[in-house]
């Protein structure tokens, strides 16, 4: 008879290979994050300064309330 192992057990250790997994590429996950930030930093400032309007009418950049 196989026995099962509780709820909140299953996600603990789903949690711990998490964690493990996030201090084992920290520093992959944080340059990858850099890298995206200075992407969409540079891709807004393109944007604005010559007025492109594509790059303008993307999700992320259009001002609240825009649809």
């Amino acid at each position: 008879m196989e026995t099962t192992k509780p709820k909140d057990e299953k996600n603990f250790q789903l949690f711990q290979g998490i964690k493990l997994l996030g201090s084992k590429y920290k520093g992959e996950i944080g340059l990858g994050v850099l890298i995206l930030y200075v992407f969409l930093l540079g891709l807004g400032t393109v944007g604005e300064v010559w007025d492109v309007e594509w790059i303008l009418d993307l999700p992320l950049f259009r001002p609240p309330g825009k649809y």
